[in-house]
């Protein structure tokens, strides 16, 4: 039998640790064994949470999606989802899956090189330097090599960046 008492402070614990940001079941259920409730406790207070829809990693996920999505790679996004938030893999990999297609990934992985580039100053020759750093973030190699050829570098006088679409005339 739970203490009433104590399973409102728990939910109350988790109701102010979520207005703060949205959490993920595991980050939820860490905070509250870090407070020192029981596990007991903790079950109950989660499945109350669910009920109230307060905790849904599947929202999680894509609301995790539309802020961070443009700064990393799927194998990022979805490393940082399972490993340090505790998301399920099965459930990470099906919403990347339907968000995220490859021709996302290029536009995405195009905008975040030009912003490398720019901070570094890269020249034709840092090439390899910019798909490790592509890498890095989270981009797979055919993604990468489909980015790559779509930026054309000026010297370091030049800091202007073209950019010509593969299929034809258009520049971005």
């Amino acid at each position: 039998m739970i203490d009433e008492q104590l399973a409102r402070k728990a939910f109350e614990t988790a109701i102010n640790y979520l207005s703060i940001s949205a959490r993920s079941e595991k980050e939820v259920k860490e905070k509250l064994y870090k407070k020192g409730f029981h596990r007991d406790v903790v079950d109950v207070t989660l499945e109350k949470l669910k009920g109230y829809k307060y905790i849904d990693d599947e929202q999680y996920v894509s609301a995790y999606l539309s802020f961070y999505g443009s700064k990393y790679g799927r194998k990022q996004l979805s490393y940082k989802l399972v490993m340090d938030k505790g998301v399920d893999k099965l459930l990470v990999e099906n919403i990347i899956a339907d968000k995220i297609s490859d021709e996302v990934e290029i536009e995405k992985g195009v905008g975040v090189a030009v912003k490398y580039i720019a901070r570094k100053k890269l020249e034709k020759k840092d090439r390899t330097k910019l798909a490790n750093w592509l890498f890095s973030k989270g981009f797979e190699w055919d993604i990468i090599n489909k980015v790559l050829p779509q930026i054309e570098y000026f010297d370091r006088a030049n800091s202007e960046i073209d950019f010509e679409d593969k299929a034809g005339n258009e520049e971005f």
